[in-house]
């Protein structure tokens, strides 16, 4: 999507000129959400992650031409997106902030150990979260300069990511059946020139582990797990009061959030072809 310096012009001729690759992929995922409705998709993680973007995308509820994904809405309960040609299928997402996930966690963990998903969709931004309607003046980590703020916060924000997937973990260890899991790191366009880096965190150490030791244990033929970094939009991060925190990152273009979507639902369909084997 062009930066959001650009005017509405730019922003609808790119859409218009993708909606069709766009949506040629989304008509091939479709299918694969219907084929068994029992058991919906989960779409976890911290708030202002990017949870809310990929469902309205993978459920055919993001209007390229109209909508605006630059805006965050802190979500306050469990959200539910259906399948436009099928109400029955639903992806389910729950709200990501900390203040909010001990009312509503806790029926979802409930739901992971009774093998109620058959697909787990864990989205992380390598930190990069909105951070609300408030200044980043006001939040707890500031204490005077906006570069040392905004390094504590991404540092904080990478260990709730941490958080989330050990919690995630925990309860789908009580559970059977098969299992698919995706790590999304989303944001691609704000951290790409430290890649490497973004790479190796979510591949070692205490994000991976849990994953790979749940993997184990359940069994490799009954659980996988993916990872993949993708750009749901170009976007600066802002704060609500419309401060800047992170610009997008120069060379990092339209092609390139293009491609990395294709490769979201490539693998997705690589993901659904495994599902179905026994």
């Amino acid at each position: 999507m062009p930066d959001e310096s650009e005017g509405w012009g730019s922003r609808l001729m790119w859409a218009w000129t993708n909606r069709a690759e766009i949506l040629g992929y989304l008509r091939a995922i479709w299918p694969w959400f219907k084929t068994e409705s029992g058991r919906s998709i989960l779409i976890i993680g911290p708030g202002g992650a990017g949870k809310t973007t990929l469902a309205r995308l993978l459920s055919g509820d993001f209007d390229w031409l109209l909508d605006e994904p630059w805006q965050y809405d802190e979500s306050f309960g469990i959200e539910h997106y259906s399948l436009k040609d099928d109400p029955k299928v639903s992806i389910v997402v729950p709200p990501g902030q900390t203040g909010r996930r001990e009312t509503t966690w806790a029926e979802v963990e409930r739901d992971l150990a009774a093998g109620r998903y058959r697909g787990i969709i864990l989205v992380v931004a390598n930190g990069y979260h909105m951070i609300g309607h408030r200044s980043f003046k006001t939040h707890p980590l500031f204490q005077g300069r906006q570069d040392e703020f905004f390094a504590k916060y991404l540092k904080e924000a990478r260990l709730d990511e941490i958080a989330v997937v050990n919690r995630i973990a925990a309860a789908l260890r009580l559970g059977t059946g098969k299992l698919w899991m995706l790590t999304v790191v989303a944001k691609e366009d704000l951290w790409w020139p430290d890649r490497q880096n973004v790479a190796n965190f979510y591949a070692t150490g205490d994000y991976a582990d849990p994953l790979t030791n749940l993997t184990r244990a359940r069994g490799e033929t009954q659980t996988r797990h993916e990872r993949i970094p993708v750009s749901l939009v170009i976007s600066n991060l802002v704060t609500g009061q419309g401060e800047v925190l992170a610009k997008n990152v120069e060379g990092y273009d339209h092609q390139q959030q293009v491609n990395s979507i294709r490769r979201l639902f490539e693998l997705l369909d690589a993901l659904r072809k495994w599902e179905s084997t026994s």
